[in-house]
């Protein structure tokens, strides 16, 4: 016997050889055989622990229980739970189909050949089978309350398709979806043992036509399973007892499945093949009861068989216990988890956020209080300021108000210029400068200096027209309008020129008398 027990995520020591499951796969795998527990952890296609629950397990209620230790002994790494059930209250029934649709079955089963789950729910085009079955159902079931069922394929009988209906409690079912929402694990499917005993049928060394009857031990109960080689059901059924235990009840059993099968499909059974513990050990006595050829099964026996081979099926044709509403609830639940970590998230999120908008605030308030005496300082010097600059505002006001009314200074700088510009020999007695639109209107007149020369009138001249040549060629761009005749003055007396002379010539031109005989003019603009 092979040791199943192993410490999480390792493989057992003499556990054997099983190959590589399809890479796709991660579940833990169960089989629950009337109350012995057998678990396989698979990640992606590979065995990674096994498990054997050390005592029986009868109760479904404490499913969680035995999930969460199967867990820990076979370090499964998953989320998914997969069980072949073997159960008291799992029955087999065998169905005709509806006689009204006998066509549209027949039509329907040769397409399919195959079963997949209905649960309730009318499978794609027939939905009269869906309710023909589901009516039946209720005619059919050993239990009170709602049942779970799927069905598969059977050969004709009499000319009519059957249907293998599998029947189980449904508030039974909900206690292992429950149990494993409670290990935070979510149910995949619940398949029948007859079903993967079926998947033999193609692996027996029979005639393509020929019937066969294949056994397996099912710990306390046995799976019986009627087909042909291509695979085709005729019958499946499960008997109380086994070569094992309970022999003989087992072996009446057995032989009333035989003549139910040549009564009701009108073959005779060809072989008798026993599959599981001690099989081989009893074909003596099988085959003395039967009077048929018995033989084991040529696929190999191990206690992980039904564990493991479960996985090998392929998912559309298998039967399975749970409705499509219940496989459909794990991606629900998948999304819903996500949703709410998601939520949690954004909850952390703002939380965080909030936190951090906080600390701003507080600090930008710590901020404020310090600046506050700066502010209030600020604000005092700006007043000042304010102050200061209407101050400066008045006065420049002020400037701007005298500055504009006066004149420029160009008359004393034309003044200034005229103590350099006038000749010596004359003497410059009346200035007169005065501001008319954008010009300077000038009037200059005087009288010639004292003087020896023996031509007086002759220097006059030439100084005036110097003094005429100065001031247009000077800074100012003065322009002459007009200059004034004058005649020479009279020849000093015999006596020449004398101090007293130059003084009374002097005071007759400031008086006025002599004026047209020495006085000058010169008038003119200038900007």
């Amino acid at each position: 016997m092979y040791t199943l027990r192993s410490s999480p995520g390792t493989r057992s020591q003499n556990q054997p050889q099983l190959g590589r499951l399809p890479t796709a796969e991660t579940t833990l795998s169960l089989a629950w055989m009337n109350g012995q527990v057998r678990a396989l952890a698979v990640h992606k296609g590979v065995i990674e622990g096994s498990w054997q629950c050390p005592s029986e397990v009868d109760d479904v209620a404490s499913f969680a229980t035995l999930l969460r230790d199967a867990v820990t002994n076979t370090g499964y790494r998953g989320s998914t739970v997969s069980v072949v059930l073997a159960h008291p209250r799992l029955g087999l029934q065998l169905l005709e189909a509806p006689p009204t649709n006998t066509t549209g079955v027949v039509r329907f089963l040769e397409r399919q050949l195959k079963m997949v789950l209905y649960l309730g729910v009318p499978p794609d085009g027939q939905p009269a089978l869906a309710r023909y079955v589901q009516r039946q159902v209720q005619n059919l079931k050993t239990f009170d309350g709602e049942a779970a069922w799927c069905f598969e394929p059977t050969l004709p009988n009499r000319g009519r398709s059957g249907l293998l209906l599998h029947l189980f409690p449904k508030n039974l079912l909900n206690l292992l979806i429950q149990g494993c929402a409670k290990a935070d694990l979510y149910l995949a499917g619940v398949t029948p043992a007859t079903a993967v005993l079926r998947s033999q049928l193609p692996h027996l060394p029979i005639e393509k036509d020929e019937v066969a009857l294949l056994v397996g031990d099912l710990v306390g109960s046995s799976a019986v399973v009627v087909g042909r080689a291509d695979g085709q059901l005729l019958l499946g059924r499960t008997l109380a007892g086994s070569w094992n235990q309970n022999a003989s009840r087992f072996l009446v059993d057995l032989q009333r499945t035989i003549l139910f099968v040549n009564q009701e499909f009108g073959v005779n059974i060809g072989s008798l093949w026993l599959f599981g513990s001690g099989a081989s050990e009893h074909l003596a006595e099988v085959q003395t009861e039967i009077g048929l050829p018995v033989q084991v099964s040529p696929v190999e026996y191990h206690e992980l068989y039904w564990a493991r081979d479960s996985l090998l099926l392929p998912v559309e044709t298998t039967p399975n216990l749970l409705s499509r509403e219940d496989q459909q609830t794990p991606p629900h639940r998948l999304w819903a988890k996500l949703a709410a970590c998601g939520t949690l998230l954004l909850v952390l999120g703002s939380l965080a956020t909030s936190v951090y908008l906080s600390i701003l605030v507080w600090e930008e308030r710590g901020n404020c209080e310090r600046l506050q005496p700066r502010v209030a300082e600020l604000q005092a010097r700006h007043k000042e300021l304010q102050s200061l600059g209407q101050q400066l505002l008045a006065k420049q006001a002020l400037v701007k108000l005298v500055s504009d009314d006066r004149l420029p200074a160009v008359a004393g700088w034309f003044l200034g210029y005229l103590g350099e510009a006038v000749p010596p020999e004359l003497l410059l007695t009346n200035a007169h400068i005065r501001r008319q639109n954008d010009l300077w209107q000038v009037r200059l007149a005087g009288v010639p200096q004292p003087t020896t020369n023996q031509a007086p009138g002759l220097a006059l001249s030439n100084a005036v027209a110097l003094l005429e040549r100065r001031l247009t060629s000077g800074p100012f761009g003065f322009k002459s309008t007009n200059t004034t005749d004058f005649r020479p003055p009279a020849m000093p007396g015999p006596g020449g020129p004398s101090l007293s002379n130059w003084v009374a010539r002097l005071s007759a031109a400031t008086s006025g008398r002599g004026a047209a005989a020495t006085q000058f003019a010169i008038e003119g603009v200038m900007r």
